[in-house]
């Protein structure tokens, strides 16, 4: 008879270390000791589902070392989380398995802990073992998805990644503790190209995912999070733009913690990890709506060697409540790897441990469908006019519409303020520039090939505005509440921008009479400048705004 070598899972009664150590006993290739600090827990689960347990606080350095001693494992996987609370000495578990001589994994995703896990170096090293924080979902697979969709790309400009748990998946009190400990806290990512702080649970996107023979998953919200991505990715493939996003199926939820974010904003509330245990009880109230499939989108926007652009994307959907499995796939896939010779010592995240066709073999086994899509990616106006008319615009305007990422633009415009009650109203709703004849002005475009977000500054006053395709493919700018519809036209060497219908908050139609009217154009001057020039007012009379002058393109 074989030697099994000991694998300890830490958390093995909680929802990810149980999956995992069901899996590796299933599997049959390791002694499987569970872990935890409950026997009569860690018990009834070995009699259930086979294995060895042995109960012990990992907060108790003297009973892991003991633990550790007795047991003698090949390797340690440490499930239990989260790892975001592990205190000021984070890494004190995993240095104890290290000296003992055991490989180590983990399924973090808290983006300090993984991205410092390389401080462990030197000791894994030593010890002739491998240690790796983050072999889950972020930053194993979408690590591992991101080096198969990013092939053949000059440069990466945009990486996305989200998360859709379906409603019925189990929720332990370590998930909500990371989702409610995130909602309204500052955090750091890279956004076209520089540094920016954003919140926790904020910037709603509407995501679909869709894999061949599974149910679609449609209009999820998802919201920004902070994951290991945000931190390695960045570095690791050059990208402009990373974001992470999770997401609920219950809109209601998605809402409810919307409003808890400004709560935490306000600072009426420190963080919401107090109301964890409470939320957790709660939302078992709704278990039974929605469904259990789950699922997984990383997207990747790039440029190809012909200065074109291709948006990338992988999506994975998990039916009959597997979702939860997910995390746990990239531990099994390197404790395979490791008892194979195939996994180098030394400490380090998981980015670049596994690969792409490791991950889909994994996900075959617990039957979640992947799709990988691609198309090339076309500037907002280039897909309002289309590709001839596109064309045809003056060399400077269509510069000034082509470019993904974040352009700057710097001259000099004269502006006019408002006139009527009415105009100086909505001119200090918008916040448009007063009089000025010679006035500094500098714009800067944030652009993907859904949106174009202007930053207008003339002098010490700034508005901004967002450009967009409408659904029945019209141009469409939205300044604060209000959204008009653009009738785009291309006269005389002239883009035209003539309203034709507006929304307040998305919904509510504007009446004719309210609606701004706009007499604005874009050309090119004899310089070959960007030339702008933009009178709006009410079509009854009084003006809000009229500002024209020229543009040049500067670095940003």
């Amino acid at each position: 008879m074989i030697d099994k070598k000991t694998v300890l899972i830490l958390g093995a009664t909680g929802l990810f270390g149980g999956l995992l150590a069901k899996r590796l006993i299933k599997q049959g290739r390791f002694d499987v000791v569970c872990a935890g600090r409950t026997e009569v827990t860690l018990k009834a689960f070995c009699d259930e589902h086979g294995g060895r347990y042995h109960a012990f606080d990992r907060d108790d350095a003297q009973q892991v070392g003991r633990a550790l001693k007795e047991l003698k494992p090949y390797a340690v996987a440490d499930c239990a989380g989260p790892f975001q609370y592990y205190g000021d000495d984070p890494y004190r578990f995993a240095r104890q398995a290290i000296e003992a001589g055991c490989y180590y994994l983990d399924i973090a995703d808290a983006p300090e802990f993984v991205a410092g896990f390389d401080d462990l170096e030197e000791l894994a090293t030593q010890n002739g073992v491998a240690a790796i924080s983050g072999a889950s979902s972020t930053p194993a697979i979408s690590a591992a998805v991101v080096d198969e969709l990013s092939k053949g790309l000059e440069e990466i400009e945009a990486i996305e990644s989200a998360i859709l748990p379906g409603n019925r998946a189990r929720r332990t009190l370590s998930i909500m503790q990371v989702v409610l400990g995130q909602v309204g806290q500052p955090f750091e990512v890279m956004r076209y190209g520089d540094g920016a702080t954003v919140f926790g649970w904020s910037d709603m996107r509407r995501l679909d995912l869709d894999v061949p023979d599974k149910k679609p998953i449609r209009n999820w919200l998802a919201f920004l999070m902070n994951t290991p991505d945000v931190k390695l990715f960045p570095d690791r493939y050059g990208a402009k733009t990373v974001l992470f996003r999770a997401g609920l199926e219950i809109k209601l939820f998605c809402y409810a913690l919307v409003v808890a974010r400004w709560f935490v904003r306000a600072g009426i509330f420190k963080t919401l990890l107090p109301f964890a245990g409470l939320v957790r009880w709660i939302a078992g109230w709704f278990e039974r709506l929605g469904n259990n499939s789950g699922g997984m989108k990383v997207s990747v926007l790039g440029k190809l060697k012909n200065d074109t652009f291709e948006r990338r994307k992988w999506d994975l959907v998990a039916g009959d409540g597997r979702g939860p499995e997910i995390p746990t796939l990239p531990v099994s896939i390197l404790l395979n790897k490791i008892a194979d010779g195939k996994v180098a010592a030394g400490a380090r995240p998981s980015p670049g441990e596994i690969t792409f066709g490791e991950v889909e073999t994994a996900l075959s086994g617990i039957k979640a469908g992947t799709q990988i899509r691609g198309n090339l990616a076309e500037p907002v106006f280039q897909q309002v006019l289309g590709n001839e008319a596109f064309s045809d615009l003056p060399e400077a305007v269509r510069e000034l519409h082509s470019g993904f990422g974040k352009s700057v633009y710097e001259g000099r415009a004269v502006t006019k303020g408002p006139s009527g009650l009415l105009g100086r109203v909505g001119a200090w709703l918008v916040g448009f520039p007063s009089g000025g004849d010679d006035v500094p002005v500098r714009v800067t475009i944030e652009a993907d090939e859904k949106n174009e977000v202007w930053l207008r500054e003339f002098d010490e006053k700034s508005f901004q505005s967002q450009m967009s395709m409408d659904e029945k493919g019209f141009a469409q700018e939205r300044f604060g509440p209000l959204t008009m519809r653009l009738g785009l036209e291309l006269l005389d060497g002239k883009l035209h921008y003539p309203v034709l219908r507006g929304k307040l908050f998305g919904v509510l139609p504007v009446p004719s009479f309210l609606l701004p009217e706009s007499i604005a154009h874009e050309e090119v001057d004899g310089e070959g400048r960007f030339v702008f020039d933009v009178l709006l007012k009410f079509r009854f009379g009084g003006r809000i705004a009229h500002y024209r002058g020229w543009l040049v393109k500067r670095d940003p």
